[in-house]
């Protein structure tokens, strides 16, 4: 997810304001420096050539492309087009976020519909363990295949190993070196031991041989593989007295609905913004600042037409530009205050709409989904488990408390 500030606005008190403004991560500041400090070395350089190195006849000829691109970078509907832009952006990334699989709803349904009796209730809870087992492990195939944070965390890197060398190792190994990497995670050990069976990794390695010699490909192992076994657990319990018809059909309501979010957020990944578009906006925008360079410098057409006149021994007319004054004084803008103001505000926009566009990678911005992974593991296990002793005594007794 992105940075989270809600602490700092938590309170009405003067200041939160600057308290918001004084935030680094993932702020405007450290999105923006390092160009605005190219875009300002640029602007410098034409400043001091102007000022210092360039004759009358020079000075004139800058004064005219001053008075060009002032007229042109107003041509430019740049509010307009960034707007459509980023609101696509936006309304992408939020339904995006929407579509994260949480493993909440499930794991309480598997919990209330999978209770069994006293006698078999340790045969029920390795049945939701194993629900939830395939559902974690068909969430961490969809991320990875997918998310960077998730990518990086089940390569099996050593710290000492450069990224090249691990990729090539997994290439070698295939899907078994991703799931026994899967295996090996501390937080998988902590609430499932393991999340994936030697039975089931080589039912993975049968699907890999068998889809590389059909299709002559590298095999990704498929997401919603697990959740097929999930469904057929439940399918096993209903027949084995565990849950009656009703109750298994809104336990493949729930996995069906879990799979539905994953292919969307496989499609939002395929499919991204149409890259005409994209390049639309990109052009514009730089475009429109590289205009800026030019129309937002401080120029002197009186001094200039003094030097012409001087120079010539004729009176010189000052170039008219924008609404500089051109017969009294100018002022001075050594620092072009507006300028950086205008820079932060619009190129911060198209930043804010770049950072977004992909929310799974590793920025400050991205979605956290290394955290969220860590969630589901630990609802999904505490759930599944139903321990007698989470239930305050005012609560009526669960059926294999006796």
């Amino acid at each position: 997810m992105t940075v989270s500030y809600s602490e700092t606005i938590s309170s009405s008190q003067g200041g939160v304001f600057i308290k918001i403004l004084l935030l680094w991560k993932g702020s405007l500041y450290k999105l923006l420096y390092t160009d605005l400090i190219v875009y300002l070395i640029m602007y410098y350089a034409f400043n001091i050539i102007y000022r210092a190195c360039m004759g009358p006849e020079a000075r004139q000829s800058f004064e005219l492309v001053v008075k060009f691109c002032e007229e042109m970078d107003k041509s430019i509907p740049l509010s307009f087009i960034l707007g459509f832009f980023v609101a696509g952006v936006i309304g992408r990334w939020w339904q995006m976020y929407l579509n994260i699989p949480w493993l909440n709803r499930i794991s309480f349904f598997a919990y209330g519909i999978l209770t069994g009796t006293k006698d078999s209730f340790e045969t029920a809870r390795r049945l939701r363990l194993s629900i939830m087992r395939y559902m974690n492990l068909g969430w961490i195939l969809l991320m990875h295949s997918i998310s960077e944070q998730i990518m990086h965390r089940f390569s099996g890197q050593e710290e000492e190993e450069p990224q090249s060398k691990s990729n090539l190792v997994q290439e070698e190994r295939g899907v078994r070196g991703l799931l026994e990497n899967i295996n090996k995670c501390p937080e998988v050990k902590l609430h499932f031991r393991k999340l994936v069976t030697e039975a089931e990794i080589e039912a993975f390695v049968r699907a890999e041989g068998e889809y590389k010699n059909k299709y002559q490909k590298k095999y990704v192992p498929e997401y919603w593989l697990p959740l097929q076994w999930a469904a057929l657990l439940c399918k096993k319990a209903m027949m084995h007295g565990f849950c009656d018809p009703r109750s298994m059909v809104m336990m493949m309501e729930e996995i069906e609905e879990v799979r539905g979010t994953m292919q969307t957020l496989v499609i939002y990944n395929d499919v991204m913004i149409p890259l005409v578009y994209t390049q639309v906006v990109i052009i514009a925008v730089y475009s429109f600042f590289l205009l800026q360079l030019f129309s937002q410098q401080f120029v002197n057409p009186k001094l200039t037409a003094d030097l012409l006149s001087a120079e010539r021994n004729v009176t010189v007319t000052p170039i008219s530009i924008g609404n500089k004054d051109n017969h009294g004084e100018v002022i001075d803008m050594y620092f072009p205050v507006f300028t950086v103001f205008q820079f932060m505000f619009l190129m911060g926009w198209l930043k804010v709409a770049m950072c977004v566009m992909n929310p799974f990678g590793d920025d400050d911005e991205d979605f956290h989904t290394s955290e969220i992974l860590n969630y589901n593991l630990e609802i999904s296990s505490r759930c599944a488990e139903g321990q007698a002793i989470t239930f305050p005594r005012a609560c009526p007794s669960p059926p294999w408390s006796g």
